[in-house]
């Protein structure tokens, strides 16, 4: 049986050879050069330029100076850089567990079809993710702003102290992770959604006739069959935090005390505030080496998990 399987495959790989043609590469590499053009112009080339600039002193003005690694030791000695990676560490290790657990819960939740008005809650919950990010840190400094804002008036009607949501060290990372999370839970909601709704009705009917409650059914029928999308929402989510930037920003500036200060902020101060051109260049190669990490494991991992 093997040598036939053997022989079948041999014959097919000799039929494709026969029927392979110079000619097709080309064609198909002519299909693809448009793309490739930009790609190349708008990807690759800002890619490796970057690089360049990295091994090099420069501020714009003068010329550059080829330093070779000396950006990538002066980042090393430079204690904001470390705390800068830190506090995005921080917001990575405390946005995606919640985004993710609440996109679940809420998909969870609105898949259920005894639910009355449905549609409205997925517009609802869907609608801040299409708010441009300057909208969204608007709002919530107007929420969370200590006298004047609307929470803030709220727990003083209540007879409760003021709160400083922005400016307690020990408070202002769970402000900046819940408006995250408002702002993009909808599209992790809407994946996890999608995917809920392609498990077959009859899993759940089996249960049922099986005595099954709804907490069994979640917990053996649908984390189970949702395990490819938790990989991959995860590590998406992994990667959007490590480049959370502009409700940080917009929000606290990166106060109180450089507690908010993020890795990209420091590039952002780094490149366009102190023109460490250089500096700044090599900052960015080493994210985008984190993210590329990231990426390929989420790939081994997608790879190798069961459908």
């Amino acid at each position: 049986m093997n040598s036939v399987a053997r022989d079948s495959a041999k014959t097919i790989e000799r039929n494709k050879r026969k029927s392979f043609k110079p000619r097709d590469v080309v064609v198909g590499y002519l299909f693809i050069s448009g793309f490739l053009g930009l790609y190349l112009i708008f990807t690759v080339y800002p890619l490796l330029d970057g690089f360049w600039i990295s091994l090099n002193r420069w501020d714009i003005i003068n010329p550059m100076e080829f330093v070779w690694l000396q950006n990538y030791v002066n980042l090393f000695q430079d204690p904001l850089f470390w705390s800068s990676l830190w506090n995005t560490v921080i917001f990575v290790l405390m946005s995606v567990p919640a985004i993710l657990l609440a996109g679940f819960l809420l998909a969870l939740m609105i898949n259920n079809r005894n639910l009355k008005g449905n549609s409205f809650f997925r517009v609802t919950f869907f609608s801040p993710n299409v708010l441009s990010v300057a909208i969204v840190s608007y709002l919530w400094v107007r929420v969370l702003q200590p006298y004047t804002g609307l929470l803030s008036n709220a727990l003083t009607a209540m007879g409760m102290q003021e709160i400083f949501w922005l400016r307690d060290r020990s408070l202002v990372w769970y402000s900046i992770v819940f408006i995250t999370l408002w702002w993009t839970v909808g599209f992790n909601m809407v994946l996890y959604l999608a995917s809920m709704q392609d498990i077959p009705d009859s899993y759940y009917e089996s249960a049922e006739i099986d005595g099954a409650n709804g907490l069994q059914k979640t917990l053996y029928i649908t984390i189970p069959y949702l395990k490819r999308t938790h990989i991959l929402l995860f590590f998406l989510q992994t990667v959007a935090s490590f480049g959370i930037f502009g409700q940080v920003f917009l929000v606290t500036g990166g106060g109180p005390a450089g507690a908010t200060r993020t890795y990209i902020q420091f590039i952002y101060e780094t490149a366009f505030r102190r023109f460490f051109m250089g500096t700044g260049s090599a900052a960015s190669i080493i994210l985008f080496f984190i993210i590329l990490i990231v990426s390929l494991l989420q790939l081994r991992i997608l790879k190798a998990a069961p459908d």
